[in-house]
């Protein structure tokens, strides 16, 4: 996991070089004023871009992806995810789609980051997270990232 804002995008650059289409993507094309669609960017890469209502922490749940990495970008608002390292351990509420890339489980995040506009989230397939905790409206772009694209 990988927490920053998008003001540090040059320094993340550094580690994953390959990122660049994902902020330049964001910097050019992401606004308060963004509709909520899907987009293309490439290599596989797209990005979702929604308006959310939170939910309490008690209803959401932990979620893991095997073949994208997840970077939840907020547009507008504030968003508290729960995040927990992947182990054995986990309990299983909903068995691994693969046409959908995800698995929901019943533990409870370890700890919950706060994300405000601006800031973002790189979320791994080790990563479970439990997006969209707590209140008020919340207007976020998620980029899927083909796993193969960055390792």
């Amino acid at each position: 996991m990988l927490i920053s804002s998008v003001k540090n995008y040059q320094n993340i650059l550094k580690i994953f070089p390959k990122l660049d289409i994902v902020f330049d993507f964001i910097i050019k094309n992401i606004s308060d004023k963004t509709i909520e669609s899907k987009y293309d960017i490439s290599d596989g890469v797209y990005a979702i871009v929604q308006k959310c209502e939170p939910k309490s922490k008690d209803d959401q749940l932990l979620e893991t992806h095997k073949k994208y990495i997840d970077l939840q970008y907020v547009i507008s608002g504030r968003e508290n995810i729960g995040w927990k390292f992947v182990d054995k351990s986990f309990e299983i509420h909903k068995k691994y789609s693969i046409k959908k890339d995800i698995a929901f489980f019943t533990n409870k995040p370890d700890t919950y980051i706060k994300l405000k506009k601006g800031e973002f989230v790189l979320f791994f397939p080790e990563d479970a997270h439990a997006p969209l905790c707590g209140n008020g409206t919340v207007k976020k772009c998620i980029v899927k990232i083909p796993k193969d694209f960055l390792y």
